[in-house]
């Protein structure tokens, strides 16, 4: 009786660190230097999805499109060779913030836009993640990660988005555009769905 109580406990104390190994199933696929920033692209296989991320998180490190394109090039490549090519689902990248050339675009769109309110810097008829998802899944902002991807048979069908952030163009960083007047948005969480 006293062994099964032992084991029993011992079972319900190993119980959480179990579950912290599985919740941490992320693997490197590709890792590029980039001045004194890092980008890394990650595989989470059980939730099939990427992750690229840029390192050192908050330090003013910045992703463009050519190297965004370059390193979703390679990691794709890189990981089809493992024979895992038609797994994910997902593509996150994290705040849009870290990719200037994206701030702008999302940005720029919605000032343009007749159904955003710059005044009251939000959309006039429908939730503000349903709208900037929307925007970021137009051709011109999916062409370039479309051709990163392409080649290793998947393709991107949409954009999701949350934890949006409204402001002025001020809080772009590297904006060198006309300083406009009015709200938009700039910054979100950003996922890309993947299709094979």
């Amino acid at each position: 009786m006293r062994t099964w109580r032992f084991s029993f406990y011992l079972i319900v104390l190993l119980l959480p660190f179990c579950s912290l190994t599985a919740a941490n199933q992320e693997r490197v696929i590709l890792a590029v230097e980039s001045g004194k920033c890092t980008l890394r692209v990650e595989a989470d296989d059980e939730f099939r999805s990427m992750r690229l991320r840029i390192l050192p998180e908050d330090s003013g490190c910045y992703c463009s499109k050519e190297e965004m394109k370059s390193i979703l090039q390679s990691a794709f490549a890189k990981d089809a060779s493992r024979n895992l090519n038609g797994l994910y689902k997902s593509l996150f990248i994290g705040r849009l913030i870290d990719y200037p050339w994206l701030c702008e675009y999302l940005a720029s769109a919605a000032y343009r836009d007749r159904m955003w309110d710059t005044k009251k810097g939000k959309p006039l008829s429908m939730g503000i993640n349903r709208y900037i998802g929307a925007l970021l899944s137009k051709k011109e902002i999916l062409a370039p990660l479309e051709e990163a991807v392409a080649g290793h048979g998947y393709r991107i069908v949409s954009a999701s988005v949350e934890k949006v952030l409204v402001g002025g163009f001020r809080d772009i960083p590297q904006y060198k555009g006309p300083k406009a007047a009015g709200k938009v948005p700039f910054d979100a969480m950003v996922w890309f769905s993947l299709e094979r």
